[in-house]
């Protein structure tokens, strides 16, 4: 049950923030802006103070929920490991667990950091999550979005209908297109090999949820006495973050997606409070 609700909750949060990158009428702003407004950076950018606070606190309770559910860029690739999972039966168990590569995350983060102290905008949006989603947005599924626009304008128009118009479809920055497009192709390889590889080694707002959600109060716990080592949630696990040898969770990695719990056919997986379970955090 929680699995389905993060997804209909996930699938909500993509399709809107989706819509304002591709929207150019303006009209969906008015609506769906608030969406905008609740993403880590800009809010961080922005100064919000009270969207960061509720955004930690709401980590430190249930985890990486925002990585899962709120991050188009994480949402994103979800669908496109889901997409991999569905391509052949075996895909279906693909993950394995790998020690966390804290050198590359912390790494990234100071760069994060110190391009925007040192004024290197250019370096710190790289990797800035919902900068880069707008950029592939923006840039690649923009163009698309708008020729499916004209074509239902010119369907529209043959029928005396002008409930659609046209609009001119051309690519504003040849440079931003490709860095856009590099980018994508990155963390497509990554998210159909590996699932969340970038959200756990380059994303540098996983990598300070990751620090609050260590200590989260609420997260996926596995019950030592029904657990019989069958390996199947960490199989599944797209942060590859279950160690079954020591049926331990690293909750810095672990991105709420509930897939764990799903798949366990024992029930030796569930959401619950970690003081009150036999785990090893």
């Amino acid at each position: 049950m929680l699995r389905k609700i993060r997804i209909i909750l996930a699938a909500v949060f993509f399709t809107g923030i989706t819509l304002l990158f591709l929207d150019f009428t303006g009209t969906l702003h008015t609506w769906l802006g608030w969406m905008a407004k609740i993403q880590f950076l800009p809010a961080a950018l922005a100064l919000n103070f009270g969207v960061i606070a509720a955004l930690i606190i709401m980590t430190l309770l249930f985890g990486r929920v925002y990585c899962s559910v709120i991050c188009p860029l994480g949402v994103m690739q979800d669908i496109i490991s889901w997409i991999h999972g569905k391509t052949k039966k075996k895909n279906r168990f693909r993950f394995s667990y790998s020690p966390a590569r804290n050198i590359l995350r912390y790494g990234f983060l100071v760069l994060f950091i110190a391009g925007l102290l040192l004024g290197a905008h250019s370096i710190a949006i790289l990797i800035a999550p919902y900068s880069a989603y707008g950029r592939i947005a923006a840039n690649l599924f923009a163009p698309i979005y708008q020729w499916a626009n004209n074509l239902f304008a010119w369907m529209a128009e043959r029928a005396d209908s002008y409930a659609f118009y046209s609009v001119d479809v051309w690519i504003k920055s040849v440079s931003t297109f490709v860095i856009s497009a590099v980018t994508f192709v990155v963390i497509a390889v990554l998210a159909w090999k590996n699932g969340r590889t970038w959200c756990n080694t380059i994303c540098p707002v996983g990598t300070v949820l990751g620090f609050f959600s260590r200590f989260s109060l609420f997260a996926p716990v596995i019950n030592t006495e029904k657990c019989r080592n069958c390996g199947l949630c960490a199989k599944q696990c797209k942060a590859a973050c279950i160690n079954m040898k020591e049926h331990e969770i690293d909750y810095s990695r672990c991105v709420a997606c509930m897939d764990c719990i799903d798949t366990c056919k024992d029930g030796a997986i569930s959401f619950a409070r970690r003081t009150q379970t036999k785990q090893a955090v």
